[in-house]
């Protein structure tokens, strides 16, 4: 383990597995720094969409974010983004926006972007960070990598539930099929294709409590983060 590198636990997976909910809660158990890579990705489709450009154009897309300023900052251990100074929380989280992070993500100077963007914050603390890439491109030397997974049916529920919950009207049928439009895009893209990292541990979340996963996780973790910690006092 390098001194110059903070611990990084990856967390890949699609829409609906419970990425944020167990990032966050493993983030608050070990006391580092929790960053959703997607809300990066949103608030380019979300400036996209503000600049009335197409989001399918990699041209226009391009062009928004050459004039556009992504900026990531902490409070309270949890990462916020700020678009050309404007701070955004409620609104990356629809589905239009959804759907344009998605097809932003295709452009490779957007990707390019936010993986540099990541690594640096790499040099301010430890991290847990959940997205796409994570383990695979981001961070391949991640300390610990996950892959969460399940089934299209259950990912569509709780994604419906959490859009309800954000007072958005939409349809499970409409949101189930979202997400499974979104998978399509995601996992074909030539360009850092969603997949588990070959050493990532998946777990499949369809039926396990948000409880279970969090401690199957750390059961994996700690033992981790005790070798490395064994294995840095050595090269004292």
């Amino acid at each position: 383990m390098q001194h110059s590198s903070h611990v990084v636990i990856a967390i890949d997976g699609p829409s609906g597995v419970g990425k944020s909910t167990v990032a966050k809660r493993l983030a608050q158990h070990l006391g580092y720094h929790y960053v959703d890579s997607g809300a990066l990705y949103r608030a380019v489709g979300w400036a996209v969409m503000a600049a009335a450009a197409a989001v399918d154009t990699p041209e226009a897309v391009v062009e928004v974010v050459q004039h556009t300023t992504l900026e990531v900052t902490f409070r309270d251990g949890q990462s916020e983004v700020r678009v050309n100074g404007q701070p955004l929380a409620a609104q990356l989280y629809g589905e239009a926006v959804g759907a344009a992070a998605s097809a932003v993500a295709t452009v490779p100077i957007v990707r390019q972007r936010i993986t540099a963007q990541l690594r640096r914050l790499r040099c301010q603390a430890d991290l847990v960070v959940e997205g796409r890439d994570i383990g695979t491109v981001v961070f391949p030397d991640a300390t610990v990598k996950f892959f969460l997974d399940a089934s299209l049916e259950r990912r569509g529920q709780r994604r419906f539930r959490d859009l309800q919950e954000a007072g958005q009207t939409v349809t499970l049928e409409h949101v189930t099929q979202a997400v499974a439009a979104r998978d399509r895009q995601d996992r074909s893209r030539a360009l850092a294709p969603l997949q588990p990292a070959a050493e990532a541990l998946c777990l499949d979340t369809t039926d396990l409590p948000i409880d279970d996963v969090v401690q199957l996780m750390l059961s994996e973790i700690y033992p981790q983060l005790l070798q490395g910690n064994q294995e840095e006092a050595q090269t004292c």
